[in-house]
C-alpha cells in the first residue's frame, strides 16, 4: 500500500463484523492493538512517530470505539484473535511487528501462537495475560459478570460517568495522561455500547491457556512493564517472558498501565527496536 503519513480511517469487513481501522505511513507493517475499554485513540501519539518509517495499522476491537459487535461471543479472546487475523488477510497484509497493550497483548499472543499471524517481532505493553488481581479484579470482575446478565447496567454506568470519575479511574491504573487523553476516554465511557463491550470482554475471557500460548510464541518477544502499573502486576511481564523461547522483559520506572500514552516517544523507540 502506498499511504501518506496522514491517518486514514476506514472499515474492513471480516468474520461477520465491520472493523474500524486507521492506517498511517509507508514501509513494513506494524499492527497496534489496544486494550479493554480503549480504542485506536490510545495510539494517537505513537502512530505518527512510527509512521516516519513504517506502515502503521491500528484496529478497534469488537464493541470498542467504532467497531460494532453482534453477540457476546464477539468478546471472547479466541474470536478477537481470529478476527484480527481475518482483517489482516482481507487487507492483504502480513505485519512484520505486532504490538499489544494489556488485553490486546493477550489477543495477539493467541493469534501468534496459532500462527494466524506470523510476525518477526511481538511486543507487549503491560500485557494482561493472567486474571486481574488487587483492586482491578475485586472491582471489575463482579461488575462484568453482573453486566453480562443485565443489559441496563451499562446504560446506568455510562450515565453516571463524569470526567472527574474517568480521570480518577485512569489515575488509579498508575498513569497520568494528558487532558486530551482523559477527554477521549470520557467520550468512550459515555457510550453505553462501549461500556457494555468492555464489561462483556472481561466477563467472557478465559486465560487458563495463556501460558501454553506464550510457550508457543515464535517471534522475538519483548514484554514491557511499567513499574507504577496498578492494574497488571509488573512481574507478569517476567512470568510471560520466561514462558517464551526468545523473549526478554523490560521494566520502565515511573510509568503505569497506560505507559504508551504517558510516554509515546519511548513506546515508539521500543517498538522500533532501538531501546537498550
Amino acid at each position: 500500500m502506498n499511504l501518506s503519513q496522514t491517518s486514514a480511517g476506514h472499515f474492513v469487513e471480516a468474520n461477520r463484523l465491520k472493523w474500524y481501522v486507521e492506517e498511517m505511513g509507508q514501509g513494513s507493517t506494524i499492527l497496534l492493538v489496544h486494550g479493554t475499554a480503549a480504542s485506536v485513540h490510545s495510539w494517537r501519539d505513537v502512530m505518527p512517530l512510527l509512521a516516519k518509517s513504517h506502515h502503521i495499522v491500528a484496529i478497534d476491537l469488537p464493541g470498542h470505539g467504532q467497531t460494532a459487535s453482534r453477540s457476546s461471543g464477539d468478546f471472547k479472546l479466541e474470536h478477537m484473535g481470529d478476527g484480527l487475523a481475518a482483517v489482516m488477510k482481507a487487507m492483504a497484509l502480513s505485519p512484520e511487528t505486532v504490538v499489544g497493550h494489556s488485553a490486546g497483548a493477550a489477543i495477539l499472543a493467541y493469534a501468534c501462537a496459532r500462527k494466524l499471524l506470523r510476525p518477526q517481532s511481538y511486543i507487549s505493553f503491560n500485557g494482561a495475560f493472567y486474571p486481574f488481581g488487587g483492586w482491578a479484579g475485586s472491582l471489575f470482575s463482579p461488575i462484568a459478570k453482573l453486566a453480562a446478565f443485565n443489559s441496563f447496567l451499562p446504560r446506568i454506568l455510562s450515565g453516571l460517568a463524569s470526567r472527574a470519575m474517568v480521570e480518577k479511574l485512569l489515575r488509579d491504573t498508575g498513569s497520568a495522561i494528558s487532558p486530551e487523553g482523559v477527554d477521549l476516554y470520557f467520550n468512550l465511557f459515555k457510550q453505553p455500547n462501549h461500556v457494555a463491550s468492555a464489561l462483556g470482554m472481561m466477563a467472557s475471557w478465559d486465560l487458563s491457556g495463556m501460558d501454553a500460548n506464550l510457550a508457543r510464541l515464535e517471534p522475538r518477544a519483548v514484554f514491557v512493564a511499567g513499574e507504577q502499573d496498578k492494574a497488571v502486576p509488573p512481574n507478569a511481564a517476567d512470568r510471560a517472558a520466561a514462558r517464551c523461547r526468545n523473549a526478554k522483559s523490560v521494566h520502565i520506572q515511573g510509568l503505569g498501565h497506560l505507559m504508551h500514552e504517558e510516554n509515546p516517544a519511548l513506546a515508539a523507540e521500543i517498538i522500533k527496536g532501538t531501546y537498550q
